[in-house]
């Protein structure tokens, strides 16, 4: 897909050549099928370039159009045919494929104007520079994976798929924001939307767009998933069949590829329903799909609780049962969660909340490209979309009770119904000031410094979700999600398109739409029903209706005790550095003692709550404060 970036003197300079140069260096790995920048006075806009689609080898950006605007873009469109034909481009049907989607995004842009991103579907950004206003607009797509980043100042505005161009130009001192960190720390997840761990440097969320001139900027969102309406049809069944359709363009329209296609596919519902659905239509084209499964090293059945660790089994029986997938196992065995860490840390320079995971993502991204794919399909967004669960309330008394027995339902009821204030009180008070830092790694003075605790308990977010709809949206966070850009970040290190079709903004607001009633089976109480109906005739039984979610990394622990001269030489670093101050290393090392000992549940929670997101976050601290130290005090 590719990236783009820019600056802008807002004061009416000159951009020096160096500084795009300098920004396009920091960020090489977007452009490994090339680059172009364009300078114009005081704008300077560029292209990273990597052919993903048949089309994109014909796109050279950025252009200079007939106005004197100057344009560039980056991204995939999955409503082609539809732009065409709205904009009245005037091509023959055998030269449609040589019309790159940026281009695409050009003409539209060229028709509606700043209105335009809402009629864009795909993972997509662009800027556009109007040399007579002297006004530059940057917009990203709906919710797809792509990544914004923005710095601005009286003087310059500039931007960049990747942050690291917006740190290489060394533009201000560059903070850290201690209550991101808190926030990763204690997985508390207010820190989606537009900030980073960078002050002053802010992402722009998905579905949001920016016009920047000499003495304003304005940032506005175009698309609000919120606003979702609710879809009445006559029959469940009606559902069903509507969701399918959907969910299959947004498949579909994901496999336009120049290069084999891979899926990481585990054992569950949303990346079985994204590989056997993709499978089917690449059979069309006489080409397989290539999956890769995570699987664990050792056993793992002491640390799954009520979950299961080995995706592979079911994984398999999803290949099998769709057919045209090929198939392979992903061990990961050269690469140890530590180093999984580190490597993250110089893809995306960020403490990260998943941690435990990126051992077996980036070796699995790695094989993906090793088997020469370009364009890697995953389901990370179905959870709260098409494979919600529903909630009981939404179903008959009788269910209820059922399901819940009647103890159970009279207390899930008192938190339905009771007054927002009084459950929050309530809650408040059960909480432990004491000793709550335990389940993180998270140093109790720094969290003391912060007040962290109260802030916690008087967040908006932390008040009692009062409808399916609202606990939904904290799962999604549309507007403000931060997962899109790691994805493409991720991406970009690999030379990979990371393209998920459980995020389309298409899907997302017709599962949004459905009535919460229809995703439990009336009859049996059994949930994600919309899908498991969907998936039918694509997904064996074992899969489609199995109760059990899988966990990732499930064999963490041992993998753990097997680099444990690692996982002591990171703990060493950070108990010599800064990170003394921000982490809890006296704390990590207990719970290191206990996972070394204990095959359970508890010790897998802990290895992945307190030890890896501890060692991630501190390694970090000490990183950014070496590149203090280098900077001579610039950053603060």
């Amino acid at each position: 897909m590719g990236g783009i970036f820019g600056i802008l003197r807002r004061d009416g300079g000159i951009i020096a050549p160096s500084a795009l140069e300098t920004m396009r260096q920091s960020i090489a790995d977007w452009g490994h099928d090339g680059s172009d920048v364009r300078l114009d006075g005081a704008v300077g806009l560029g292209q990273l370039r990597l052919f993903c689609t048949p089309e994109a080898r014909y796109e050279r950006m950025p252009i200079i159009c007939d106005d004197g605007a100057i344009f560039t873009a980056s991204g995939r469109v999955d409503n082609r045919e539809e732009l065409i034909a709205d904009c009245r481009l005037q091509i023959a049907e055998y030269e449609k494929s040589k019309i790159s989607d940026g281009e695409i995004i050009l003409h539209a842009y060229l028709k509606w104007g700043e209105d335009c991103p809402k009629r864009i579907y795909g993972d997509w950004s662009f800027a556009a520079w109007h040399q007579k206003e002297r006004k530059l607009f940057i917009a990203r797509d709906h919710y797809g994976n792509t990544s914004l980043y923005y710095y601005v100042d009286t003087g310059v505005f500039a931007f960049a798929s990747s942050y690291k161009a917006l740190l290489a130009l060394d533009l201000a001192p560059i903070e850290m924001d201690e209550l991101y960190l808190a926030q990763v720390l204690v997985s508390w997840q207010a820190y989606h939307g537009e900030r980073t761990i960078y002050n002053p440097i802010k992402l722009l969320p998905p579905s949001h767009c920016l016009t920047v001139t000499h003495d304003r900027m304005d940032v506005h969102r175009y698309w609000r998933l919120e606003d979702t309406t609710e879809l009445r049809l006559p029959k469940r069944e009606d559902y069903v069949e509507a969701f399918r359709g959907v969910f299959e363009k947004a498949v579909q329209c994901r496999l336009r590829s120049s290069s084999d296609i891979a899926a990481s596919l585990s054992g569950g519902l949303d990346s079985g329903s994204v590989a056997a659905t993709a499978a089917r239509f690449l059979r069309e084209k006489d080409k397989p799909l290539f999956a890769f499964t995570s699987v664990p090293l050792s056993d793992t059945s002491g640390y799954e609780g009520k979950h299961f660790g080995d995706e592979f089994p079911f994984a398999r029986a999803t290949a099998q049962y769709a057919g045209n997938i090929e198939l392979y196992p992903v061990t990961a065995a050269t690469t140890s969660p530590i180093q999984g860490i580190r490597r993250m840390l110089t893809v995306r320079n960020a403490p990260q909340h998943a941690a435990m995971n990126f051992f077996w993502m980036l070796s699995l991204r790695q094989t993906a490209l090793a088997y020469g794919c370009r364009i890697l399909l995953i389901g990370a967004h179905g959870n709260a979309g098409i494979s919600w669960a529903g909630n009981i309330f939404s179903q008959s008394i009788g269910l209820q009770l059922r399901s819940l027995g009647w103890r159970t339902w009279s207390k899930e009821a008192a938190k339905r119904y009771a007054p927002v204030r009084l459950l929050n009180v309530c809650r408040n008070m059960r909480r432990p000031r004491d000793g709550w830092w335990k389940s993180s790694a998270i140093h109790p003075e720094f969290a003391s410094r912060l007040n962290l605790f109260d802030r916690m308990l008087n967040a908006p977010d932390s008040c009692t979700p009062r409808s399916p709809r609202e606990l939904r949206y904290r799962l999604i966070k549309p507007g403000g999600s931060i997962s899109g850009a790691l994805q493409a970040e991720i991406g970009a290190a690999y030379g990979l398109d990371i393209r998920d079709p459980t995020a389309d903004a298409r899907v997302l607001a017709f599962t949004l739409s459905v009535p919460d009633h229809i995703f439990i089976d009336p009859q049996t109480g059994l949930d994600r029903m919309l899908i498991r109906e969907a998936m039918k005739d694509r997904l064996p039984d074992e899969v489609r209706l199995n109760c059990k979610t899988g966990i990732q990394a499930a064999d963490l622990v041992p993998r753990l005790r097997a680099c444990a001269c690692e996982v002591e030489d990171a703990l060493s670093e950070l108990e010599g550095g800064h990170a003394s101050s921000y982490v809890n290393v006296p704390y990590m090392r207990k719970v290191w003692g206990m996972i070394q000992t204990q095959d359970t549940p508890e010790a897998f929670r802990k290895a992945v709550t307190i030890l890896t997101r501890g060692i991630m976050a501190g390694l970090w601290v000490n990183d950014f404060y070496d590149k203090k130290a280098y900077h001579f005090g610039r950053i603060k």
